[in-house]
């Protein structure tokens, strides 16, 4: 079995537009390259396969694999612990006719998160959209009842 062959990502193909002069292109001008640029560009591109022949590799993927649906599970179900608590939140908020968005708490929350993550070697701008997610979420579930 031939393995099949693709660039980065899993693509399977390029949309490249070259032009002798790019410059004097009537269209796209900007992201037209010279056909010896795509010469070089082409020479230098490394096809990767999508699939190892490899047993030793393949299970040592497996096994971690395995170990991210694991930690994805529990991920899930911190969460679901997570939503249940600020669905509780939602309910006294409610009952003492406080707004949902607490911005100062909010602002904290997030601070205090990326502070951590940068500790934890997280990427801060993947921590800000995974708690503005999480944050989101919240805001709904608080407001789902009222």
């Amino acid at each position: 079995m031939i393995a099949q062959k693709s660039i980065d990502l899993d693509y399977n193909g390029l949309m490249i537009e070259t032009h002798i002069n790019p410059k004097n292109a009537l269209t796209d001008k900007e992201q037209q390259i010279t056909p010896n640029e795509l010469i070089q560009l082409l020479n230098n591109l490394t096809l990767k396969s999508t699939k190892s022949e490899n047993n030793h590799f393949e299970k040592e993927l497996n096994k971690l694999r395995e170990q991210i649906d694991f930690y994805d599970d529990e991920l899930l179900s911190l969460i679901s612990n997570r939503m249940n608590i600020a669905k509780k939140i939602g309910e006294i908020k409610n009952q003492n006719e406080i707004t949902v968005l607490q911005s100062n708490r909010w602002n904290e929350i997030l601070n205090r998160t990326i502070d951590k993550s940068e500790k934890l070697n997280l990427g801060k701008s993947f921590i800000r959209k995974y708690m503005e997610a999480i944050h989101l979420e919240s805001i709904r579930i608080q407001n789902e009842d009222y």
